[in-house]
């Protein structure tokens, strides 16, 4: 099996890591916002480590 951190995951594993439904991650694509991604030739995919970092960028502390 390959490392994940060495290829690309698609839509469906990256919206899986990611906890959003495949659409979701599909329409925030096209709209510019969420992951970074890769596209090669019709392919579109997600490093790891990319996706572990949109969601560290998003970590909110709470007061309290």
């Amino acid at each position: 099996m390959h490392n994940t951190m060495s290829r690309g995951l698609k839509d469906t594993e990256a919206a899986k890591l990611l906890g959003l439904h495949p659409q979701t991650l599909r329409n925030m694509r096209c709209r510019g916002v969420g992951p970074i991604y890769h596209k090669l030739g019709r392919a579109v995919r997600y490093l790891e480590k990319d996706l572990l970092s949109y969601l560290e960028k998003r970590r909110i502390q709470t007061e309290g």
